[in-house]
């Protein structure tokens, strides 16, 4: 991934390689709406380019948008999936929208692809909630469920400028993040020599918490990166929240300094984080 989300040379370069090594790539799997975990969005120019990568390729591109209602700047670019109902299968969910508990989400498919995604659905969990199911198509057919999502983006922007805003205050020299424009999350980058995963017991220990970056790795990487989300608490809850993680991170800076680590201190224009490098 770079700036813009998934990166099609990088893709195509990616497939190459491993059906070089005699393996299949069965999928490609993207988020391409306020990205989880980099908080990015992909234009519609590099879903095009994306999608062609695919297309060429033989391989379905499967579309997750479970943040696409919750955009903050105006709409997202239009779904992968309008460029292609035969070669993208889209994801929604409505765990995000009206209720976390109620855990009911939907498929587009081609129509070979959804009659194995019944079969697959069926042998995971038998029987997904009647009660969910029905508790939702009635809110949907009677509740002014546009005016409600109106209601988030607004809720969620004001908590997203509360997180960017405290991040921008105290966050130490070299310390980068993403500004997510929709969605829960912004990707932190530490400065170097940080280690987020040996640093989460400290910030615990301070009653604030992240997702280390390496839970986003399937190669061990990521670790002076962390997730961010500002999606539950308000708006005070989450400068104070910043304030205890950052002076956790100058501690950590502090230790890295007296042990002779080297740390890059330098304090970047814009704090303009990288995304993860995923593909």
């Amino acid at each position: 991934m770079d700036d813009e989300g998934l990166n099609p040379i990088a893709l195509a370069e990616a497939i190459a390689r491993v059906r070089a090594e005699g393996k299949t790539v069965k999928m490609i799997y993207t988020i391409p709406s306020f990205h989880n975990p980099a908080g990015i969005t992909q234009s519609q120019v590099r879903r095009a380019e994306i999608l062609a990568v695919a297309k060429s390729a033989g391989i379905l591109l499967l579309e997750d948008d479970p943040y696409g209602l919750l955009g903050f700047e105006g709409e997202p670019p239009a779904a992968i999936r309008s460029l292609d109902e035969e070669g993208v299968i889209y994801l929604g969910s409505f765990s995000k929208t009206i209720a976390s508990g109620l855990r009911v989400g939907w498929a587009v498919a081609p129509h070979g692809v959804r009659e194995k995604l019944v079969l697959a659905a069926e042998s995971a969990v038998l029987c997904p909630s009647n009660y969910s199911q029905l508790t939702i198509s009635q809110y949907l057919a009677t509740q002014p469920w546009r005016e409600q999502i109106k209601t988030y983006q607004e809720l969620y922007r004001e908590r997203r400028d509360a997180l960017l805003e405290s991040l921008e205050l105290l966050m130490p020299a070299g310390t980068t993040w993403t500004k997510p424009a929709g969605g829960f999350y912004s990707w932190v980058t530490l400065p170097e020599g940080l280690d987020s995963k040996a640093m989460l017991p400290r910030a615990v220990s301070q009653l604030v918490a992240y997702v280390p970056g390496t839970g986003f790795y399937v190669n061990g990487d990521g670790h002076h990166n962390m997730r961010l989300s500002y999606c539950y608490p308000e708006p005070e809850r989450i400068r104070e929240g910043v304030r205890r993680l950052a002076a956790v991170i100058e501690g950590e800076l502090g230790i890295a300094a007296t042990f002779g680590t080297t740390v890059g201190l330098r304090k970047s224009d814009g704090h303009e984080s990288p995304a993860p490098n995923l593909a």
